[in-house]
């Protein structure tokens, strides 16, 4: 995310839309805990499970936080930077 923001792909005004998509990755996975913890296959959560993944995927390809995404708009991700991609304009080292 820090070279979608650094390229001005993401900006401030994105940022709800962003809030979004970790939201619906967070309800991917209580969801996956509820259905493995439970042992029963509970088909309402699984709809909700898939919807949510859904919802993620359209919000990921928006927003440029999916591979295919990303390449679309010419800012593909570095491939083995070992820093923190959270930490956004705080103490990054930049090449």
């Amino acid at each position: 995310m820090p070279g979608l923001i650094e390229r001005g792909i993401i900006t401030r005004a994105d940022l709800g839309g962003v809030e979004d998509y970790c939201r619906a990755r967070g309800l991917v996975r209580e969801i996956e805990d509820k259905l493995r913890t439970s042992g029963d296959i509970d088909m309402k959560l699984c709809r909700l499970q898939d919807k949510a993944m859904q919802t993620a995927r359209q919000l990921a390809a928006e927003y440029g936080l999916s591979p295919v995404s990303r390449a679309r708009v010419g800012s593909a991700a570095a491939e083995g930077d070992d820093e923190n991609p959270l930490m956004i304009g705080r103490n990054r080292r930049h090449a």
